[in-house]
């Protein structure tokens, strides 16, 4: 009957959530784990511009528009790990997808002075509570962000973010307004140094 097609949808759906978090913990594992990183020269806006194409099928599913800024050259290059940062501003932009409303707007940015670069990835959504804000690059931090009656993630993105950027001797965080939305930052110098 539907009563119990929707509890098997629940399960799969509950199962679906398992597999995902056992994932990021394998890499939060990897990432903490101390492993030399692969450093290499990189295109930031190359970065910026992969995570973009990855994400917009799910953007276009939820009606978000991804505006790009940059006030940097294309021709910057800095030194880090590719595939980590892509995996930081994959998170990050996963979920100010995520957290927008339908037919919303983020827009992802980058910054650069002398020394390092900021990503920076703004959405218009619930926004964050100022007691949360110091507590979601925790692990298993949950901000309370309710969309309808599901909690969203399951609060090991922004810790990975959190591990990807200080093993590059960088830093993330972010800025909010409750019912305005949220910008969060992650900031890499642009030469590692050993």
């Amino acid at each position: 009957n539907d009563q119990q097609k929707e509890y098997a949808g629940k399960i799969i759906n509950d199962l679906d959530v398992i597999d995902q978090m056992v994932d990021k913990l394998l890499d939060l594992g990897r990432i903490e784990s101390g492993s030399v990183l692969q450093i290499e020269k990189i295109s930031p806006v190359d970065v910026l511009d992969e995570v973009t194409k990855v994400l917009q099928p799910l953007a276009t599913q939820r009606k978000v528009q991804v505006l790009r800024e940059l006030s940097v050259s294309q021709n910057i290059e800095i030194e880090a790990d590719k595939a980590l940062l892509q995996q930081a501003l994959y998170n990050l932009l996963d979920n100010a997808i995520k957290f927008s409303p339908l037919g919303g707007k983020v827009t992802f940015g980058l910054q650069a002075n002398l020394e390092s670069v900021t990503f920076e990835i703004q959405d218009h959504g619930p926004g964050i509570a100022p007691l949360d804000i110091a507590k979601i690059f925790d692990k298993f931090s949950r901000n309370g962000i309710k969309e309808g009656n599901l909690l969203k993630g399951t609060g090991l993105g922004l810790s990975i973010v959190k591990s990807i950027a200080e093993r590059h001797h960088g830093k993330v965080w972010a800025r909010s307004t409750l019912g305005k939305g949220s910008t969060f930052y992650l900031e890499v110098p642009i030469y590692q140094r050993n």
